[in-house]
């Protein structure tokens, strides 16, 4: 017992002393900052998985304070909340052997947690509004577009219209990939969590092949759910109502694309089809769309038929 409470405390002030040093880095080398900031959770992770909750948010409260004590208390504070969280509730996913699909859950959750805890403290602590912030930032990076096109002669291409336009969708599309960063974020930290353990001798299980992927149902249901609120707003762009049917809608269709992905995989392993298919189809969706619609009804209709079997009944 007292060798595994010093094993836990070494490894715990290791793990601080390594997320301390991802701090570091962020603040002082502005090229590694975004590189860092996905790995940041990592310590965390580990901690929570090889010694429990307790120690995983002592190794979170040491990094806080020493980090307001090398840089700052604020940054110390939105580090916790911005980070800590998604590790936090990672780890102890992964100490009590849920499923990969049960921890990237549970990780998305803490990451959104953390994105909305994160714009409260911005907007309390700082008097920043984050959503104003974002808009600015957009409407200058379009103005910077328009200035770019000016100065190579061929101003007619970005009309007035044109730039609003670009401002407009920029504006409707950010929410959803807030959202959809989550996901991303947690499966990041997830993969290297897991090369780590083995690493250690502590392995984890990966998730299953692609090809036999089944997204939950109700995935359908906010599908249909956000285009017909999207006709019903369709009148008032401008409006939160539509904002909120446009994010929905957008989060559905790409888990509806990945889910028709999936299938086209399992039709190039399973069926014998050309091994092409699948790159090329993950390639062209993101820049055809009418092949990335084509994929989200492929992904409804498995959902509805399930024509791969694979689905428990």
């Amino acid at each position: 017992m007292i060798r595994r409470k010093t094993s836990a405390i070494v490894e715990s002030g290791i793990l601080a002393a390594i997320a301390v040093i991802f701090t570091l880095i962020g603040n002082y080398i502005p090229v590694l900052d975004v590189i860092v900031s996905v790995w940041w959770p990592l310590p965390i992770i580990l901690c929570g998985r090889r010694n429990g909750l307790m120690w995983s948010v002592l190794c979170l409260l040491v990094t806080g304070a020493v980090v307001a004590v090398l840089i700052s208390p604020l940054q110390a504070v939105t580090q916790v909340l911005i980070l800590g969280i998604l590790g936090l509730v990672m780890g102890e996913g992964m100490r009590r052997q849920k499923s990969p699909a049960s921890v990237l859950l549970w990780g998305s959750l803490g990451a959104l947690l953390s994105v909305v805890l994160s714009g409260l403290a911005a907007y309390f602590l700082m008097g920043i509004n984050v959503v104003e912030s974002f808009t600015h930032a957009i409407a200058e990076s379009v103005q910077m577009t328009k200035d770019i096109y000016d100065t190579l002669g061929v101003s007619g291409i970005m009309t007035t219209e044109s730039l609003e336009r670009m401002q407009h969708m920029l504006s409707l599309v950010l929410p959803a990939g807030l959202l959809l960063s989550c996901p991303i974020s947690a499966f990041v930290n997830y993969w290297a969590a897991r090369k780590v353990l083995s690493r250690l001798g502590d392995p984890y299980p990966w998730f299953p092949p692609f090809a036999t992927w089944t997204l939950p149902r109700w995935i359908l249901g906010g599908y249909g759910l956000g285009m017909a609120t999207l006709l019903y707003f369709r009148g008032d762009e401008t409006s939160y109502g539509f904002l909120g049917s446009y994010t929905l809608f957008t989060v559905a269709s790409m888990l509806l694309l990945l889910q028709g992905l999936s299938v086209v995989l399992w039709y190039v392993q399973v069926r014998g089809k050309p091994r092409f298919w699948f790159p090329l189809a993950v390639l062209t969706s993101f820049v055809i769309p009418l092949v990335s619609q084509f994929l989200v009804v492929m992904g409804a209709i498995e959902m509805v038929t399930d024509q791969r079997k694979l689905r428990k009944r």
